[in-house]
């Protein structure tokens, strides 16, 4: 088989505390559209949305005048609709693309554990049918919610978790991280609070397996995970893992509990080799890794540069 390496040294591709154009603050989610590869970023501190063409023009999709409260994560479509958690009023708005207004599309802006309601949301993902999935993190719940929105009778569906905080396979604590394999109906859920990654068939009443991490134990060896937060897979089905805490990132290949770090020396810092507190990452077309680089208030970019060969022995 082969794996990819990544130059462990980072550029940036935007950021450095500020609120101008090319500024970040305190960012905490990324998306790169498959097709367009524009890049959207959850400027959660400035409370806006921020987007990068592939020439390198960056722009304000969603501003702060626009009603946004500490948004975590953002998706988006190729024509350049955009979805926003926006985390602090409790639901998930619908931008269309130039569009000043917003609707709001889950949550009704009221915190709580009804089923149209979120409390502090943190991740969303999209299915092809364009229903939502989405980290209702402190109701410690994934919930699905069904698009278009219809305010008079809409209400999300528990699709993992809802039992409360805790360290069984049927319950999550604090879902921060969130991946959805629609091709066998898969939820990847990173618990923040117990360290661990899950793997959830949808419908589902219990995780199927512990993926990666020490279920309620912290730490920094390479089968451990310390507040971990955004998670992707390739498609190869290895899992990826902004491992907040730790300032790396780690990939744990298919069936392997133990994790390989691929960006970020453990200690935090703000050199292009160092990482602090990553909280999201993606990839684009020819798997170069983008890393949200929290407390450093950037966007940091470790380009692939080898396929190394594992021969089977």
């Amino acid at each position: 088989m082969t794996n990819p390496e990544w130059n462990p040294e980072g550029t940036t591709l935007f950021g450095g505390l500020g609120h101008g154009p090319k500024q970040l603050n305190h960012p905490r989610g990324i998306f790169i559209e498959p097709n367009s590869q524009i890049i959207y970023v959850a400027d959660t501190g400035n409370n806006r949305i921020q987007k990068r063409y592939p020439n390198g023009t960056i722009v304000t999709a969603v501003s702060a005048n626009q009603n946004l409260s500490r948004p975590q994560d953002v998706i988006a479509d190729e024509s350049e609709n955009i979805f926003v958690v926006d985390s602090n009023n409790q639901r998930v708005v619908y931008f269309e693309k130039d569009g000043q207004t917003g609707q709001t599309v889950a949550g009704n802006s009221t915190r709580g554990p009804l089923l149209n309601e979120l409390s502090y949301p943190s991740r969303i993902m999209i299915t092809s049918t364009k229903d939502l999935i989405i980290a209702d993190t402190n109701n410690q719940r994934i919930v699905l919610w069904s698009f278009p929105y219809d305010p008079s009778k809409s209400v999300g569906t528990i699709i993992a978790g809802g039992h409360g905080a805790g360290l069984n396979l049927t319950q999550l604590d604090s879902p921060s991280g969130l991946y959805y394999s629609e091709s066998d109906s898969t939820l990847y859920i990173a618990n923040q609070q117990s360290h661990s990654v899950f793997e959830w068939i949808k419908g589902s009443t219990h995780a199927h397996r512990i993926v990666a991490g020490v279920i309620g134990v912290h730490g920094s060896s390479n089968v451990q995970l310390d507040n971990p937060r955004g998670i992707i897979l390739d498609s190869d089905k290895n899992l990826y893992v902004a491992d907040s805490q730790n300032n790396r990132i780690q990939r744990f290949c298919l069936y392997s509990k133990t994790g390989i770090t691929i960006a970020g020396q453990g200690a935090p810092g703000n050199s292009d080799a160092h990482l602090n507190g990553p909280s999201d990452i993606a990839f684009d077309q020819v798997l170069n890794l983008y890393v949200v680089d929290t407390l450093n208030s950037r966007i940091q970019r470790f380009e692939r540069i080898a396929n190394k060969i594992k021969e089977n022995i």
